[in-house]
């Protein structure tokens, strides 16, 4: 994964007003995980964790309470759900 930042550099962007938009994605595991985009960086990041693992969140409102505790200044959320496709046997 190269694109990634860790939760101290994402904190420290805010504080500098330097994210341009936060995404938060469903993945095909129904976990939600935050990707930002930076405004003096080309692409997309995804916030990791110290072991270079992708952070997820099992439900939408821990990721929630956990964004209003750390990135309070941060106005603007999109949601990106992917629809999960139910194969019927």
């Amino acid at each position: 994964m190269s694109n990634t930042i860790t939760e101290a550099e994402l904190t420290d962007f805010f504080i500098n007003k330097v994210v341009k938009r936060l995404t938060i994605v469903q993945t095909k595991e129904s976990t939600y995980k935050i990707v930002v985009n930076l405004t003096w960086k080309e692409g997309d990041y995804t916030l990791v964790t110290t072991r270079k693992t992708p952070r997820e969140w099992v439900s939408l409102d821990r990721l929630i309470k956990h964004m209003r505790e750390k990135y309070k200044s941060h106005k603007l959320i999109r949601i990106t759900l992917i629809l999960l496709n139910e194969t019927k046997k």
